[in-house]
């Protein structure tokens, strides 16, 4: 049963993204039903490297980790939306407002991974959960549709969902403990 795991690189000037750090410690614990990958932060790149991941691995379960500077929960993210739509540029310098994603699909995306149950794990383990509505619109949004979209025309059965991560500055406590509660998300396997 294999299962993606992705995060993104550091983007806005930052030297650090939580999700990076997370998957770079992760690749170095997990088997190799595992994949690990670190998305570069670009619409474009990385709608392309996550397709090309779901093609060529067909998994089970796709997880996707992403950064919500500011924030201190890991938020759940309930919904990808078919938009693009933040002032701010990404890695390559391409702004994106208003803008469909995909001309010819929905307007959204559930998340079907087990939201709630993803939830108890991580406040077993001692983390402030929180549930948004949408996964924004900026990259992580995108390549949660972009996922979810593949899946839903080419491998159904795969679930996918993407997790917003608060700022991690590097190796420590909070960098073991994100970790922890990923690794037991994956431990659980795609149904929870």
């Amino acid at each position: 049963m294999t299962i993606i795991v992705t995060g993104f690189d550091a983007f806005a000037g930052a030297e650090v993204n939580s999700s990076q750090l997370v998957i770079d410690a992760l690749a170095e614990t997990v088997h190799d039903d595992v994949i690990t990958a670190v998305l570069p932060t670009s619409y474009r790149k990385a709608g392309t490297r996550i397709r090309e991941l779901i093609r060529m691995h067909r998994p089970k379960e796709v997880l996707m980790l992403g950064l919500a500077d500011g924030e201190k929960a890991v938020l759940l993210e309930q919904v990808a939306l078919n938009l693009d739509d933040c002032a701010s540029p990404d890695n390559d310098g391409d702004v994106r407002l208003r803008q469909r994603i995909k001309d010819d699909a929905p307007i959204g995306y559930w998340s079907s991974l087990p939201l709630n149950h993803m939830a108890e794990i991580a406040w077993q383990l001692g983390q402030d959960i929180g549930f948004s509505h949408d996964a924004g619109g900026f990259v992580c949004n995108h390549v949660f549709f972009t996922a979810a979209h593949v899946l839903s025309t080419e491998l159904p059965e795969c679930i996918c969902g993407l997790v917003h991560l608060p700022f991690i500055s590097g190796p420590g406590e909070k960098l073991t403990q994100i970790l922890e509660i990923v690794q037991a998300w994956i431990a659980d396997g795609p149904t929870g």
